[in-house]
């Protein structure tokens, strides 16, 4: 119920928080692996590493296997090591950032262009009408694939990321 999965265009949160429950249906998640990193007895504690699709809840696996081990549990502590192509081996800590935010050789080689992360999403290359209304806010009709994709101007210049819904691309981000 504390997720942002969208309900009648509502995220859950928004209806928790106004003590309000809603039915989620059910969703397809796929979990490739569970290495068991350690198990300890004394403190009933059992560390693990999961290799999941998105949109799986970490908490409520956590609550699944409690449950098949007919006991009790819960989420302790969570760590993200890799979403998509992304790994926390190439991050950097905040610390780090802090100490070279005036080093641009540190940038250019610790930072990824914005258009470089989503280089696996379609694009849709805009009019310069078009591009006025996509920057104003306005819906456009498009026939394009359900999901994100990239958007660019009549000149190819990358202006940021719709939602594409329907055949209606909806603005996300802009890159000005």
């Amino acid at each position: 119920m504390y997720s942002a999965i969208k309900v009648n265009g509502k995220k859950l949160y928004e209806y928790a928080r106004m003590g309000k429950e809603v039915e989620v249906k059910p969703r397809t998640i796929n979990i490739y692996n569970i290495y068991l990193e350690k198990f300890d007895s004394k403190n009933n504690e059992i560390v693990f590493i999961v290799e999941c699709s998105k949109g799986t809840y970490i908490r409520t696996l956590c609550e699944d296997i409690a449950k098949r081990l007919n006991t009790i549990g819960c989420m302790k502590e969570l760590e993200r090591l890799q979403v998509g192509r992304f790994n926390i081996e190439n991050s950097i800590k905040i610390g780090e950032l802090k100490e070279n935010k005036d080093n641009q050789e540190f940038i250019k080689e610790h930072f990824i262009e914005f258009e470089e992360v989503l280089k696996d999403k379609p694009n849709c290359i805009l009019t310069d009408k078009e591009t006025t209304q996509f920057l104003n806010g306005i819906k456009l009709k498009k026939d394009l694939q359900d999901g994100i994709c990239r958007v660019y101007d009549v000149n190819n210049e990358f202006i940021g990321t719709a939602e594409v819904e329907k055949g209606s691309l909806k603005r996300d981000i802009v890159i000005l």
